[in-house]
């Protein structure tokens, strides 16, 4: 990042709260101005859903497919991008004191996250204004309010609430039961069935086992330890009430 007046160099560890030149110590952008974030992916399409994920400042999330932009505003000021796909994550920061088009692409031979950033050269005050008020924006799929924590059962990243021995008919394996989700894995398998809560229509107890009924009719049906049957069954009821907002 470059200062917008003496050209020079950004220092690495420059505070992202201040607004002004650590070197000529003139303001680096004008307070409460939007401006407007263009993001296009690139690539091609495939059967797998390569959705490129795009965090903003670790408060709202977007979606991006490959041929597919995207755009936002934000106000004047440092702002922070993350970019992930599959298990590829890349970080950017901007000094946003102009309008910005950002062409990002998941490289299929490294394996890495390419950006290219764009500064738009007219943007004056008017033609910033101009860009955003005419701009259909996105909505971000998701907000969080409590930062990059709130994004972790999105990434898969999160803990969960409960790790029990379960069975699911002959299968022996494992269940984890997260915030929004559970998950089965069988002892001798390689991937999870997983199971959203905002598919699951209702649970109960039926014969000593958990009956997780899903959207089409379809039933998951769980035995799991006595001892911790009951509280299980309380906290999926409950959890899946808030999801689903019954």
């Amino acid at each position: 990042m470059n200062c917008p007046n003496c050209k020079r160099v950004l220092p690495d560890n420059i505070s992202l709260r201040i607004n002004f030149c650590p070197l000529c110590g003139k303001k680096l952008f004008e307070d409460g101005k939007d401006y407007l974030i263009q993001i296009a992916c690139a690539g091609h399409r495939s059967s797998d859903g390569n959705v490129m994920m795009v965090f903003l400042d670790e408060r709202q999330l977007y979606e991006v497919k490959p041929g597919e932009t995207i755009c936002f505003a934000v106000k004047a000021g440092f702002h922070a991008l993350k970019f992930r796909q599959k298990i590829r994550s890349k970080n950017i920061t901007l000094l946003v004191n102009s309008g910005y088009a950002i062409k990002a692409a998941y490289n299929t031979v490294s394996g890495l996250i390419e950006t290219n950033v764009i500064k738009f050269d007219d943007d004056d005050e008017e033609a910033s204004e101009k860009r955003v008020r005419e701009a259909d924006l996105t909505a971000p799929v998701m907000v969080s309010e409590t930062g990059a924590r709130g994004f972790d059962s999105v990434l898969g990243v999160d803990d969960p609430e409960y790790e029990v021995k379960a069975t699911e008919g002959f299968k022996e394996g494992v269940l984890s039961i997260f915030s929004e989700r559970l998950e089965f894995k069988g002892n001798n398998d390689m991937g999870k069935e997983i199971v959203d809560f905002k598919n699951i229509v209702s649970v109960k107890k039926k014969m000593g086992t958990i009956d997780i009924l899903c959207d089409g009719n379809i039933h998951k049906i769980y035995s799991i330890p006595k001892d911790i049957y009951n509280e299980v069954m309380s906290f999926l009821n409950n959890r899946i009430e808030d999801v689903r907002g019954v």
